[in-house]
């Protein structure tokens, strides 16, 4: 399976998911793992040599924005540590923030298509929830409520992610450790170059609604990561549509 043919597969899961429910967005982004997993176990048996000569570095850019909020900050390390990438936010005097996740190709333009999607599918499923909660919040406004809700279903969206990705990242790293080394020290290497200093970037400290956050922890249930069989299914529609 060659780089163009993975990402567009994982393209038409994320069409595929964004047409049926809201159900199917972190199952996408599980299935989506699982193709890029089936690409990277291709070099299983490729020396180290030919898998440093075979691979580029790049940056897939994403728009988060004019202004990067705590949860934006949350899915972009979530999605960045599922996809074997590093995430770069860089700040532009009078102009928004560029984010771009950097990696090989295909994991970083795959990461970037997740991160698009898990992000408008947890903004739409807040917008639902905002409602019943400014009903049962008074005296809390609604972008402190949005705040905390979209804070509570990252983390929970964060946890999931994780169960998902672990397995499949501990058997490449047996499969072909050779492969795993080869894109760290490639993306150090990149970044080293292209940025020199990197500074971490952390959110701000605020007061939020126990409550709010609660719920959203609560309702990232309803994207599900899905069974084997639920990530199957998927996976075939992609594959024949």
């Amino acid at each position: 399976m060659t780089k163009q043919e993975v990402v567009s597969k994982v393209r038409k899961l994320f069409e595929l998911a964004k047409s049926s429910n809201e159900n199917e967005a972190a199952l996408a982004a599980a299935k989506a793992r699982e193709l890029l997993s089936r690409h990277n176990m291709a070099y299983a048996d490729v020396p180290p040599e030919e898998i440093r000569n075979s691979l580029d570095v790049c940056e897939a850019f994403v728009d988060a924005g004019s202004v990067l909020r705590n949860w934006i900050k949350g899915l972009i390390i979530h999605v960045s540590h599922a996809f074997e990438c590093q995430a770069m936010v860089r700040r532009r005097r009078g102009l928004r923030p560029l984010l771009s996740f950097i990696g090989t190709k295909t994991d970083a333009e795959v990461a970037a298509s997740t991160f698009r999607f898990l992000a408008e599918e947890l903004t739409d499923l807040s917008d639902k929830a905002l409602p019943s909660l400014k009903r049962q919040h008074r005296g809390w406004n609604t972008a402190a409520l949005r705040y905390a809700y979209l804070g509570g279903a990252v983390v929970r969206i964060g946890e999931r992610l994780q169960e998902s990705t672990d397995r499949i990242k501990a058997e490449e790293e047996n499969v072909c450790k050779d492969l795993v080394l080869a894109k760290e020290r490639m993306i150090h290497d990149y970044m080293r170059r292209t940025f020199g200093t990197v500074r971490r970037e952390y959110g701000r400290t605020r007061a939020v609604s126990a409550r709010a956050f609660q719920q959203g922890y609560m309702d990232a249930e309803k994207i599900d990561i899905g069974s084997d069989g639920d990530r199957e299914r998927i996976g075939n529609e992609a594959l024949t549509a």
